[in-house]
């Protein structure tokens, strides 16, 4: 398994999480909800925004340690850790 495999199916949790919390979220929102559960919607928030906060802080490069998250869910394909150099593609 190489390290961008690694990375990716740590990402890829997250972001399933994260995407069933925000459809729970926009669903007790927009659902005509009793107003005296209009207050779960606080759950899959913060569930939502838990995803979120794992991406950019606790996915890590294996090598070094640093966080990789946000590099890895930007646009463009990164390559190589961007504090240590090392690249995705090699064995974790």
């Amino acid at each position: 398994m190489t390290i961008r495999e690694l990375l990716k199916a740590k990402l890829f949790k997250a972001r399933v999480v994260g995407f069933g919390c925000w459809l729970l979220c926009v669903g007790v929102i927009f659902l005509d909800v009793p107003e005296r559960y209009k207050a779960w919607v606080l759950i899959p928030t913060l569930g939502f925004v838990g995803a979120v906060l794992y991406m950019f802080y606790c996915v890590r490069c294996p090598k070094c340690g640093a966080r990789i998250g946000q590099a890895m869910m930007g646009m463009r394909k990164s390559n190589f850790c961007p504090s240590c150099g090392v690249g995705l593609d090699t064995r974790a």
